[in-house]
């Protein structure tokens, strides 16, 4: 097999084992000591059950599995050679829970280092951190957006500072309160976070099969009223995943135009999902991915249709290729070849 996967087994005669693949995309964690073994897929679901601490964690490595003995002695065998780490990144961004230590940090990472392109989105639109408003939709995308907000006040924090040290530096009077001026209105300023949008947290469109996914999506959002000035706020939307943008599209859009804002910044903390998962997670058809759709028509906006088919026929072509000692090409990755990843 070359996917990804954790296979359990548990042997008639009382031995057992736990084998992870080679690439170490599925996640397996395990956890020993005098009198219990455990295997989980998350780490902290042991720590909470057994009250460990985090280093007594630890991942089972890529293709080894954990034996376990009937009399209770256990190893880690090498089953299969490792192959190029590919731990799948949905599983840390979206789908593990965030009370891990490591994805915690890791997903506050990935809050702070979209401040930057945000910052810049903000000056193409003249807007700036003052007149905005910072919200997030998901609750699985708070750790990142929390990330987000405290870059946020470091930004204006550093700011300050170097306002502060221009202003020491000044020996023109005119100069010095033309510092003092943008001083005062930096020191005035704070990063703004509201809960905008809110989610009936009994519905999980994501998981919904396609039929009644919109209409469940319609009606699993509401504002909350007052978090924005109509007319002046500018509103970041944080999603820590967009997948088909339905949701987008249908719920999240409309219902924060409702609040009347100027301008509506949608930031996704997960790079664009260009091809349908095929690790077991139950995601869109490869015509339903935004990132695709989005391509797409850039390829036809820009008269370069003749791609679109050119790729499908070659992916036709792929399927009568062998596996077995045949090298499968991605022949859609010339789809989003003439674009950069902003253009997208």
């Amino acid at each position: 097999w070359d996917g990804g996967y954790c296979i359990a087994g548990l042997l008639g005669h009382g031995d057992a084992f736990v084998l992870r693949d080679p690439s170490g995309i599925r996640p397996a964690f395990y956890y020993a000591d005098d009198d219990i073994i455990a295997v989980a897929s998350e780490a902290p679901l042991i720590q909470s059950v057994f009250g460990v601490r985090e280093e007594g964690v630890h991942p089972i490595p890529p293709g080894q599995a954990l034996c376990i003995k009937r009399s209770g002695a256990w190893m880690l065998e090498r089953i299969l050679e490792p192959l190029p780490f590919k731990q799948c990144s949905f599983e840390r961004i979206y789908f593990s829970r965030g009370n891990d230590g490591r994805i915690y940090r890791e997903r506050e990472q990935l809050g702070r280092l979209l401040l930057k392109p945000l910052l810049h989105t903000l000056d193409k639109l003249g807007r700036s951190l003052q007149d905005t408003v910072l919200s997030f939709i998901p609750n699985t995308s708070e750790l990142a957006f929390h990330g987000l907000a405290k870059e946020a006040q470091d930004h204006l924090d550093r700011t300050k500072e170097a306002l502060c040290k221009e202003m020491a530096a000044c020996t023109d009077r005119d100069a010095m309160q033309l510092c003092a001026s943008k001083l005062e209105k930096v020191l005035n300023s704070k990063v703004r976070v509201e809960k905008v949008i809110h989610k009936d947290a009994k519905i999980r469109t994501f998981i919904q099969e396609d039929s009644s996914r919109e209409h469940l999506t319609m009606h699993a959002y509401d504002v909350h009223y007052g978090t924005i000035k109509r007319g002046e706020d500018c509103v970041v939307a944080f999603d820590d995943s967009i997948v088909r943008g339905n949701t987008l599209r249908n719920a999240i859009l409309r219902t924060i135009d409702k609040m009347g804002p100027t301008h509506i910044i949608v930031v996704s903390s997960c790079p664009q999902i260009r091809y349908p998962d095929v690790y077991g997670i139950d995601m869109a058809k490869m015509g339903d991915l935004a990132a695709f759709k989005a391509a797409i028509s850039l390829l036809r906006e820009r008269n370069m249709a003749h791609v679109i088919e050119d790729v499908y026929r070659k992916c036709k072509a792929e399927l009568k290729v062998p596996l077995k000692g045949g090298q499968i090409v991605n022949h859609v990755k010339r789809i989003y070849e003439p674009f950069t990843p902003e253009e997208i």
